[in-house]
């Protein structure tokens, strides 16, 4: 049998319809999600504003979003793990299982995955800007009752915080320097300082933003990029270079021993690599790039 939703799908750059869709019974291996809450990912303003991200083009209607919490509505005839009613968050990229990095336990970097809400795999994976979708139970996991909706969807990208620290190696009492006040620089440096960094500077252009982590207590200092882009690679560097002596000032930062960049941008790239040198030598590598 199959159950009539609502439906959020992107035709165009900012072409996006309300649709009925079907939705069949789960498999024997999944379990159906009423979705509760669904949080905005970056990649999901740029097929919204673009109809593309990057190189990747979307080739269909799709609907978006990935980073979601919910309800379970439905059972598969396999599932014994969970029951309807139960709060559920999930991991929607689905990776293949069989290559290599997916049996080393890097599937995360699987080249095969299907990503929810991503043009990159065709036919596109939907994301869960729906009333309900069918999830393998496999990559599902129930939330506490204490944890509401809304941050269960932000599970996700909590995720890559934690496995970027991991990734970092990062010292007791380490001074950081984040690049981004996103959702992924917030996290990451929500992240370090709940596992003893003893400074946390976050740095991005948006002064608003840099504002906000700090009156929030994700950073305790705070650094507005100036908007500056050289026109050769040598003046690029130049900035760069600045850009690190002005965030080692801050309040007498000094040197850093771990950089998140959670940009992407190459300006944020080439200050971070200048930003964790000192004076004299390079530092143990500590530079983590988060895309």
């Amino acid at each position: 049998m199959s159950t009539q939703i609502k439906a959020s799908v992107l035709h165009a750059a900012k072409d996006l319809r309300i649709e009925s869709r079907k939705v069949p019974s789960p498999g024997p291996d999944e379990i159906q999600i009423q979705i509760a809450s669904t949080g905005l990912c970056g990649s999901d303003l740029h097929y919204y504003s673009h109809f593309r991200n990057g190189d990747i083009l979307v080739r269909e209607p799709l609907s978006l979003g990935h980073e979601s919490a919910g309800v379970v509505a439905a059972v598969g005839l396999q599932i014994q793990d969970f029951a309807p009613g139960d709060r559920v968050t999930m991991e929607v990229g689905l990776p293949c299982e069989q290559c290599q990095r997916c049996k080393q336990g890097r599937y995360n970097i699987c080249k095969d995955v299907r990503f929810r809400s991503s043009g990159k795999a065709f036919p596109h994976f939907q994301g869960t800007l729906q009333e309900r979708i069918n999830h393998p139970a496999k990559w599902c996991y129930k939330l506490p009752v204490e944890v509401s909706f809304d941050v269960g969807a932000l599970l996700e990208p909590l995720g890559v915080a934690l496995h970027a620290f991991r990734r970092s190696l990062m010292p007791e009492n380490a001074t950081v320097v984040v690049f981004g006040a996103g959702a992924i620089g917030l996290l990451c440096a929500a992240v370090a300082k709940l596992r003893g960094a003893h400074k946390v500077i976050i740095a991005d252009i948006d002064a608003g933003r840099v504002q906000f982590a700090v009156d929030n207590a994700f950073a305790q200092y705070g650094y507005t990029v100036p908007m500056r882009r050289g026109k050769d690679i040598d003046e690029s560097l130049a900035i760069a270079k600045e850009t690190a002596l002005e965030i080692g000032k801050v309040d007498g930062v000094g040197e850093v021993d771990v950089v998140f960049e959670c940009t992407g941008v190459p300006s944020c790239v080439q200050a971070g690599i200048y930003v964790s040198l000192s004076d004299t030598r390079i530092r143990p590598p500590g530079t983590i790039y988060i895309r």
